[in-house]
């Protein structure tokens, strides 16, 4: 699958987290939300966005590194900040 971050109206970052304006809605964005719409910022696709997670953050103590990047995923689509296209 492919992913790629809703553009937003205005953005605002700092300690590597953000507040991000979509849809008229201002929402605080963990440091893991925030490197995924950075990251998706042009379109990614899963695998290669969870490698790119795992660069930066390190492995994840517990659990599977692509079963948490789609969790993760699906949070920031639920918000409204990330689109799955079509491939």
């Amino acid at each position: 699958m492919t992913w790629r971050a809703v553009p937003a109206h205005d953005e605002l970052h700092r300690d590597g987290e953000s507040l991000v304006l979509v849809d008229g809605r201002v929402q605080r964005v963990s440091a893991l939300g925030t490197a995924v719409r950075e990251l998706a910022a042009q379109p990614v696709g899963e695998d290669v966005l969870a490698r790119m997670l795992e660069e930066r953050f390190g492995a994840p103590p517990t659990g599977d590194l692509l079963t948490l990047t789609r969790a993760a995923l699906a949070d920031l689509v639920r918000a409204g900040l990330l689109e799955r296209l079509e491939d």
